[in-house]
């Protein structure tokens, strides 16, 4: 079985985007500033979540909304001897509708089609935002190729994103489209009344334009490149080991949390005026804010150890991606 999730269509894919950077530290962002670090493959895992539970939604809205209205006539059924079930079997469906005035008036079908599709293309808008900023001169994390970037007809240094912000353009067509049939159907009294004609425009624009979504979203994975050097960088900026140097001190030096925090903000303002990071500071440098600090604080201040100890369930630390890796591909049936 082979699930097309945000361009994840083979295991081999999973294993590029994901397990191969399992060990690769980048920053981890709150409000868009370094916080922690983590690891690419981690980052690229939290899409396969997301896309993930997409998947589970269309399936769920299919086995809720497989019925057939066929027999309910206009509103009241019909008095001719007919066999629903057969006719629904039939046609493909799980079963008939158990209402007729429901069946001739209901749209929850069309409804959970583009409830579904709004929140697979918010993932995929928050995916093609990250792709704008990290390919970015101001970042660089990622490099996309000329198929899904173009230049700027006068500025000849410059590589744009188009794909990536004509996904989040389409996104707004598809939310719109979600909200117009709500619109549509939140005044409307049972049975039929002509307004619910409109529900075609929307299901077949919001169709569209997230297939022509997932289709380019899927080319830029393919196509996108991690750059290590970067990435790696980046992911020591900012004192993005400050917390690992509290929670040393909570768990090495036996002091309360409230207490470490103070500490640890003595240390990066220390370090922010000497200009270098955590673990550049001297021994002597820390013994000053704090005579409990010792040699051993050196272990926890680098990236790579930052990393790794963050290995509770669902955690950064690279054992834990490759175990995420192996059972997203178990659950989306994309063994080998």
């Amino acid at each position: 079985m082979n699930i097309k999730v945000c361009g994840i269509t083979s295991p081999d894919q999973v294993e590029r985007i994901a397990e191969a950077g399992a060990d690769l530290p980048m920053p981890g962002f709150t409000h868009l500033q370094t916080a922690q670090p983590v690891t690419w493959g981690h980052h690229m895992m939290a899409y396969v979540e997301m896309f993930a539970r997409d998947l589970s939604r269309v399936r769920d809205a299919r086995k809720r909304m497989n019925e057939c209205p066929l027999g309910s006539a206009a509103l009241a059924g019909t008095g001719f001897a007919i066999d629903r079930h057969m006719t629904a079997e039939a046609l493909g469906f799980d079963r008939p509708m158990g209402n007729s005035l429901d069946a001739v008036s209901a749209r929850d079908f069309a409804l959970e089609f583009l409830s579904v599709a709004s929140i697979s293309a918010m993932h995929l808008s928050r995916f093609a935002e990250e792709l704008v900023i990290w390919s970015s001169a101001q970042f660089r994390f990622v490099a996309l190729s000329d198929r899904f970037s173009t230049g700027s007809s006068i500025m000849p240094q410059k590589k744009n994103p188009d794909a990536a912000e004509l996904i989040r353009a389409k996104i707004g067509r598809i939310f719109g489209a979600n909200v117009a049939l709500m619109t549509v159907m939140k005044g409307l009294p049972l049975a039929y009344s002509k307004d619910m004609q409109e529900d075609k425009e929307q299901v077949f624009d919001a169709a569209d334009n997230l297939m022509l979504a997932l289709a380019a979203m899927e080319g830029m994975v393919k196509d996108m490149s991690a750059n290590r050097e970067s990435l790696a960088a980046a992911a020591g900026s900012g004192f993005s080991t400050a917390t690992d140097l509290a929670d040393w001190l909570v768990r090495q030096a036996d002091i309360p949390f409230r207490e470490a925090h103070h500490i640890t903000g003595a240390a990066v303002k220390l370090a922010d005026e000497q200009g270098v990071a955590l673990d550049g500071l001297s021994i002597g440098d820390l013994k000053a804010i704090d005579e409990r600090i010792d040699e051993r604080v050196f272990d926890a201040l680098s990236v790579d150890a930052s990393v790794a100890a963050r290995a509770s369930y669902g955690g950064t630390a690279p054992v834990r991606v490759r175990e995420q890796v192996a059972a997203a591909k178990k659950r989306l049936g994309l063994e080998d």
